[in-house]
This record gives C-alpha cells, sequence and structure tokens, in this order.
C-alpha cells in the first residue's frame, strides 16, 4: 500500500514540476532560439520548437508570428506542400496584426515561383510591391519577377527587371544574382540566333539536296539511254567523257550518303564552340553542291547533243 502511494506522489510531482516548468518557460526566447535554428539552415528541428511555442505559450503574440515562420522553414526545407499551409492560415487569419504580414504576402510569390506557378507569382509579387512599395524585400520582388518571365521564356522583359535590381537598388542582394542573370539571358539569346540560323541553313541545304536528288536522276536516265548507242561509233574521246560522267555520277551519290549522315549529326545539340565550325562546313557542302550541279548540267547538254546526232 505505502508503495503505490508513493508512486502517486511521485507522479504528481512531476506532472506538477511538468506543468509548472512549461507555464513558466521563457517562450520569447524558446522563439528566438527557434529563429536562431532557421539562420543556421535546422530547419526541421526550428520547426518543432515553434510548433511547441504554439501549443504551449500564452503569448498569442508569438504564437502568431510562429505560423510566419514554420511556413519558411517548410519553404526553405522544400516541403511546398506545408509551407502553403502555414503561410495561407497566417495570411487568412492575420492581416490586421500580422507583425510579418507584408513579408509573407512577398513570400508566398516566393512560393508559386517554387511551385512553378510563374503567372501567379509575378501577379502575387506585384500585389506586393504596390501595396508595400517602402517594404525592405521590394528589389528582391523584382528580381522574383525576374525569373518568373525568364522561366516563362519572356527574355526581353526579364532583362528589364533585372536591370531594375541593378541599376535601382545597388545595394541588394540580388545585384549579383541578376548581373548573371543577363549574362546568362544574352548567352540564350545568341544561343537561340545559332539555333534558327542552323535551322535555316538545314532547311536551305535540304532544298538543294533534294534539287540535286532530282537532277542526278534525271542524269541517270540519259546516262541509261545514251549507254544504248554504245555499239554506235564513238570516238575515244567521247568514251572517256562518258566515262568520267560515270565516275562523277557516282561520286556525287556518295556525297549525297554524306551529307545525308551530317545532316543526322546537326540534328543533336552541338556545343557552342563547334556551332560555327559545323555552319562553315554546311556553307562549304552547299557551294560544292552547286558546282557539282554546273557540271551535271553541262554533261546533259552535251548527252542531248549526242541523242540527237545519234537519232
Amino acid at each position: 500500500m505505502k508503495y503505490y502511494v508513493k508512486i502517486i506522489i511521485i507522479s504528481f510531482f512531476l506532472i506538477f514540476n511538468l506543468l509548472y516548468g512549461q507555464t513558466n518557460k521563457n517562450w520569447e526566447n524558446e522563439k528566438q532560439k527557434a529563429e536562431n535554428l532557421f539562420n543556421e539552415g535546422k530547419y526541421d528541428e526550428s520547426i518543432i520548437l515553434f510548433r511547441e511555442v504554439i501549443m504551449s505559450s500564452n503569448n498569442n503574440d508569438l504564437k502568431r508570428e510562429s505560423y510566419f515562420w514554420i511556413a519558411k522553414a517548410y519553404m526553405s526545407a522544400n516541403k511546398l506542400k506545408q509551407a502553403e499551409e502555414n503561410l495561407e492560415y497566417y495570411l487568412n487569419n492575420f492581416k490586421d496584426d500580422g507583425l510579418n504580414y507584408p513579408e509573407a504576402v512577398y513570400q508566398k510569390g516566393r512560393l508559386l515561383f517554387l511551385q512553378g506557378q510563374y503567372q501567379s507569382a509575378i501577379d502575387q509579387l506585384n500585389l506586393y510591391k504596390k501595396n508595400y512599395p517602402k517594404h525592405i524585400l521590394v528589389s528582391n520582388s523584382f528580381y522574383w519577377i525576374g525569373e518568373s518571365l525568364y522561366a516563362l521564356g519572356q527574355f526581353d522583359d526579364s532583362s528589364y527587371y533585372f536591370t531594375i535590381v541593378i541599376t535601382k537598388y545597388p545595394t541588394s542582394l540580388k545585384k549579383e544574382a541578376s548581373i548573371y542573370k543577363l549574362r546568362l539571358i544574352e548567352h540564350k539569346k545568341s544561343e537561340l540566333v545559332l539555333q534558327n540560323l542552323l535551322k535555316w541553313s538545314q532547311e536551305q541545304y535540304l532544298a538543294s539536296l533534294n534539287q540535286f536528288k532530282i537532277k542526278e536522276k534525271t542524269l541517270q536516265e540519259a546516262l541509261n539511254k545514251y549507254k544504248q548507242y554504245e555499239n554506235n561509233i564513238i570516238s575515244n574521246e567521247e568514251k572517256e567523257r562518258f566515262n568520267k560522267l560515270i565516275s562523277e555520277n557516282q561520286e556525287l551519290k556518295n556525297r549525297i550518303a554524306e551529307f545525308e549522315k551530317q545532316m543526322e549529326i546537326l540534328k543533336t545539340k552541338i556545343p557552342d564552340e563547334e556551332f560555327l565550325n559545323r555552319l562553315k562546313q554546311l556553307e562549304l557542302k552547299e557551294k560544292l553542291l552547286k558546282s557539282k550541279e554546273e557540271t551535271l548540267r553541262v554533261f546533259e547538254e552535251e548527252l542531248k547533243k549526242k541523242e540527237k546526232s545519234l537519232e
């Protein structure tokens, strides 16, 4: 009996001490500890401590702002669904008295960007800029609008916003990132120009190749017909030219096969350093085609004359 009484007394003492200790805990210090953990990149630990503040503290201000910090911690931990839930709760319930409400509006824009909702992110960040034009994170909002436009492929508009960060907010933490993005955009534009040039060159080349194939087929037919007259009296010089023509025709067939292989190579992504070399090679091949076509045209005319003389 005495044993059970002792157990009950000890249990009561522990429960009382736990409740009393929790009630008298310095929750402002606990919230600060949680923020420090967040700043150290220990997001999961900070979330646990912020949750403890919400569950156990009697300080409504601390509890309210803990939702905001939990949302930021989830965003930093790339747990976007949980971040959205806590951020929306904060935005929907603490518009009038939320100490971090302006930043929460900004963070929602960032969250939408991280979720891949780029146009919605632009709209949200424009709303933030309009409502809080003097807020400390306005320069960051220009940057994230630029990032969203970049993700949408709107490079000129994106450049405009990155330039604003650089020129209007020279002390912004996003200045260096904006400079880098501008360089990336210039590189991207150059790449697109080269790709369009390659596409144009490919199309031009294919058109020339198709025309050549038609002429090559016509010439082959002429050669076959010309061959029918081999038993007639033909000078050695004419025979030599005839054989040379056949050889030229075979060489051109081989060239066609080689060019078609090159076209397959050109369809793949080519590193920038090799890009111009490929285009130069393409131009040389087109010139070669034209030269060969001219040679075939002359021989074709001569064959037609010879046919008429044999008829």
